[in-house]
């Protein structure tokens, strides 16, 4: 026939049967196993979870869509009529990367399922026989959208797909591998976020689970950018990573301008309050050892780019009055962490702090503790700072600290509370505190006993000293809709960064799911006050672990919270 062979020398097969053509896009038909009659691959994926041929053996022919370092996907050049089975097929063949996409190969193995837990992925094993059978062939592709129910996953599965809908990166926290979760419309938004505990938080989950779709970057496409992000490129194969199934993509995302966040100035005449969780701030034993730390920075090296990031934000913010939360509990001694951050402010602002001492060695007996620092050339402490150590922060939610203040050169006097209420995490099996499985996690009964405490106790300190003036900042690690939440907002305190679209008003990002757990929560007679209130998209959907293009980006996994507060007297520009 005149035929030179090319030899796959690459591929870690038993048996190798190679046939090219004279014509590089014909299809010759005299290899074995390319005029052997295959197995449609509709049929060995079937319309179920697993496939109906499961052990068996199998003669294939595709056309190659997708080759890795594992095996390579083929596709169906003849799809079949039923578009509840998938037409495309892995064949786990280690060392298959001399084949290039566009090839038209036939094989024979076993059928078997790979991966962990019910989501599987239909695969051919064990492969003993490959004839490359043309080349230069048309990929298919299949248009398809999301949100993409289960079953249409499954229905897709090793598919070459493009997305007729709008890829919006939800969440980055894996940019730095590749990966990234793609929704869309927009970010997802937390179930208790948007909708009410119970059924109707599950069905927003249920919501969420079909509308996101986990991607993989090619290799080398690794520049860093926010959830929210429109991913213009987003053809590749829906293939399976062992866990769920993910679209590899073919080329580089060509992404769509970032959204590209910028630090507001403070309001004209105002003072700023500045709330944010520090995400560990620990410091060693204070003289650059003690690393790695229980919580937080695992060397001095990591603990100090934790402090450059967070110098570059405060900078940026400008405030007079810092809330913090995940601060490391070591009293305020010098080389305590709350000595270092005094050290951060005053670095990042050319002013002196002061930190508002209950006059403890340490707040609660917790690793960390929530902190509170005010500029005294810009407000005045107008007694002494306060904590709540009664149940329920003698064991679970870190105990609270306020104070008052009041602008220099005179103005009413006003209370800042900053709290950090128990997280989700570590359930307990039984009681009022287990996942009652109504959206709002485990720990729901001590979040909403916080609640309840914090608002009474800050309601009585600023009628009798404010005129009722105050502020609850911190993080509640709560979203908008959950009970503790609800029963401030209830009890006369507004939520001042509430109200607005997801998108603008979320300050945490957990798998892709973007909600509130830090608040700004006031009385009416401090709203009067204020200017301008806002969450700062500066952290929570930034990678973590990558060269970001502003150096105030991702200082914490948490958004801050800004209040600027606008009194009648006039204030020295900063």
């Amino acid at each position: 026939m005149g035929r030179t062979p090319r030899t796959l020398a690459a591929l870690a097969i038993t048996t190798f049967v190679v046939a090219c053509a004279d014509q590089p896009d014909a299809i010759p038909g005299g290899g074995p196993l390319c005029d052997a009659v295959p197995t449609a691959i509709g049929v060995i994926q079937g319309t179920g979870s697993r496939s109906p041929l499961e052990g068996q053996s199998v003669n294939v022919l595709g056309i190659v869509t997708r080759v890795t370092t594992s095996g390579f996907v083929i596709e169906s050049p003849t799809p079949d009529a039923d578009p509840a089975s998938s037409e495309g097929l892995f064949l786990s063949t280690p060392g298959a990367m001399a084949l290039e996409p566009g090839m038209q190969v036939a094989a024979q193995g076993v059928v078997t399922e790979l991966g962990d837990g019910g989501d599987t992925q239909t695969a051919l094993d064990g492969v003993q026989s490959l004839t490359l059978c043309g080349e230069h062939q048309a990929l298919p592709l299949t248009h398809t959208r999301l949100p993409m129910a289960a079953d249409t996953r499954e229905s897709l599965e090793n598919m070459r797909v493009t997305l007729d809908s709008a890829s919006i990166a939800t969440d980055v926290y894996r940019l730095r591998d590749g990966e990234i979760r793609i929704a869309a419309g927009g970010m997802l938004a937390s179930p208790t976020e948007v909708a009410w505990p119970g059924n109707d938080a599950r069905r927003q989950r249920q919501q969420n689970q079909a509308a996101w779709l986990k991607a993989q970057l090619v290799d080398g496409d690794r520049t860093a950018f926010p959830g929210g992000t429109e991913l213009v490129s987003d053809e590749g194969v829906l293939g399976h990573d062992g866990k769920s199934p993910k679209l590899f993509l073919e080329a580089p995302a060509n992404l769509a301008r970032p959204l590209m966040p910028s630090p507001p100035a403070p309001a004209a005449e105002s003072l700023r309050v500045l709330s944010l969780n520090l995400y560990n701030y620990f410091n060693g034993d204070g003289q650059g050892g003690g690393f790695p730390a229980p919580r937080g920075a695992s060397s001095e090296k990591d603990f100090e780019r934790q402090r450059e990031r967070l110098r570059a934000a405060l900078e940026a913010l400008r405030p007079d009055i810092v809330a913090v939360m995940e601060l490391e509990n070591d009293g305020f001694a010098p080389g305590s962490a709350a000595a270092d951050l005094l050290d951060d402010m005053a670095q990042a602002t050319g002013a002196s702090w002061e930190a508002a001492n209950p006059g403890v060695n340490g707040i609660g007996s917790d690793e960390i503790t929530v902190g509170l620092f005010h500029r005294p050339d810009r407000v005045r402490a107008m007694g002494p700072a306060l904590t709540l150590g009664a149940a329920p922060f003698d064991l679970l939610s870190r105990k609270p600290v306020a104070r008052a203040f009041a602008p220099v050169g005179g103005g009413p006097a006003f209370f800042v509370a900053v709290n950090h209420f128990k997280s989700k995490g570590s359930c307990p099996d039984h009681g009022p505190d287990r996942d009652l499985g109504d959206g709002q996690g485990c720990w729901n009964a001590a979040r909403t006993a916080a609640a309840k405490a914090v608002g009474e106790w800050v309601l009585q300190l600023a009628a009798a000293q404010a005129d009722g003036r105050a502020l609850i900042v911190g993080d509640l690690n709560a979203y908008r809709l959950e009970d503790p939440v609800r029963h401030l907002v209830g009890n006369g305190f507004e939520d001042l960064t509430g109200g607005g679209e997801l998108g603008h008003e979320y300050s945490y990002v957990f798998y892709g799911e973007a909600g509130t757990l830090d608040y700004a929560l006031a009385t009416p007679a401090l709203r009067r006050l204020v200017a301008q209130a806002r969450i700062l998209h500066i952290n929570a959907a930034w990678p973590p672990g990558m060269k970001l293009p502003a150096p105030w980006l991702r200082s914490s996994d948490h958004d801050p919270v800004i209040v600027d507060l606008r009194f009648r007297q006039s204030f020295t520009a900063r």
